[in-house]
């Protein structure tokens, strides 16, 4: 049976849909065979597609980000209004619609949305991006840590709307996206980010989604960090590092940074040595290379001595570099407008590498 229509999508340049698809989008394949899908069809078959299976083609990475972005806000708009979340999901969907009359680089493309379940089981999963990653010069992804849902989405974006910010503040930086990815159902306590299978589950996902911003986007190659806070480093850190030994099966990344991390996750088990933990224990576990990890933590965040998945990233025995993060407290400061954490952040995001300002691993 084929999921309730949309309705039309007035805002992209499509005719009127005109008829039911024969069959359903694609499910399974890679981010660059929806792409090629996508491509492939007429417009008149896209608007059909559209109208008929919107919820399925807002969920293929590798289809253009307004195709997407108008594909499930009408989902959200729908969740707003007989949801099991509805005021969250109202919240949401104004600062994604007073958005659109904005410049264009601080509009909000909705690239994914499920709506959550009841009682906020499972949470909803929401992918935004401030500014449309197909045409940016630059691209961060932010992947939130534990208690991340649909009710703390607009902080979430308040942080990359402040990253954008200092980003495109940087001379020379071009056009930036700053990009939320909840894609993964957060833990919801602290007991449970204990487990490492939540970041086990979110894996694929992120990768398959990096991979769909390469495959849809616009000119020349787009220059892509991936950022984890908390347990999202976890995240992060798996996602790279499960792919197999000698392969390109990590993030579709050029840099990724670490903050607050209580460890970077696990790595997959042809990856492993002798004596070596199912953790990632350094960055030679992962497919970035050492001169584009970045790392960060404050001196009091605590989270950032646990090491409950694995050697902290800060660490002297990790590798790669570890960014100042002064003007930042504990765990959530980061973002903090002013820091030299938000500040390193933009570099790294833009490319100005020799900007980045470092400091010495500690012990732990």
């Amino acid at each position: 049976m084929s999921p309730p229509p949309i309705g039309q999508v007035n805002a992209l340049d499509l005719p009127p849909p005109n008829a039911c698809p024969a069959g359903a989008p694609p499910s399974g394949g890679s981010a660059e065979e929806n792409a090629q899908w996508w491509s492939g069809l007429s417009q008149q078959e896209q608007s059909n597609y559209l109208a008929t299976y919107g919820s399925q083609v807002g969920a293929l990475d590798g289809v253009p980000a307004e195709v997407r972005h108008e594909a499930n806000l009408e989902v959200l708009r729908r969740d707003a209004a007989s949801g099991h979340d509805q005021g969250n999901a109202q919240a949401l969907l104004e600062r994604v619609e007073g958005s659109q009359d904005l410049p264009p680089g601080e509009r909000i493309y909705l690239l994914g949305y499920t709506p959550p379940g009841a009682d906020g089981a499972p949470d909803a999963l929401v992918i935004a991006a401030i500014g449309n990653p197909d045409t940016a010069d630059h691209t961060a992804i932010f992947v939130p840590g534990t208690t991340t849902n649909l009710g703390s989405m607009n902080g979430s974006l308040d942080r990359m709307d402040d990253l954008r910010a200092a980003s495109t503040a940087v001379p020379g930086a071009g056009d930036v996206s700053t990009i939320v990815w909840l894609g993964y159902d957060a833990p919801d306590n602290i007991p449970a980010a204990a487990l490492v299978g939540y970041a086990e589950d979110a894996a694929p996902d992120l990768r398959s989604f990096t991979e769909g911003l390469r495959s849809s986007h616009l000119g020349p190659e787009s220059h892509v960090t991936v950022i984890g806070h908390s347990y999202g480093s976890t995240v992060v850190g798996t996602a790279d590092a499960l792919g197999g030994q000698g392969t390109d099966d990590g993030l579709e990344a050029d840099d990724i940074i670490a903050l607050g991390s209580p460890g970077m996750g696990i790595e997959s088990p042809d990856r492993r040595g002798w004596f070596d933990s199912a953790y990632v224990d350094d960055v030679s576990d992962m497919h970035i290379g050492a001169d584009h990890f970045w790392a960060g933590a404050a001196s009091d965040d605590i989270v950032s001595y646990t090491e409950i998945h694995g050697n902290s990233p800060v660490d002297w025995s990790f590798g790669g570099q570890r960014i100042t993060t002064d003007g930042a407290d504990g765990h959530s400061e980061y973002w903090d407008t002013g820091t030299e954490a938000l500040r390193n952040q933009a570099y790294i995001v833009t490319g100005n590498y020799d900007q980045v300002a470092t400091v010495g691993r500690r012990f732990g």
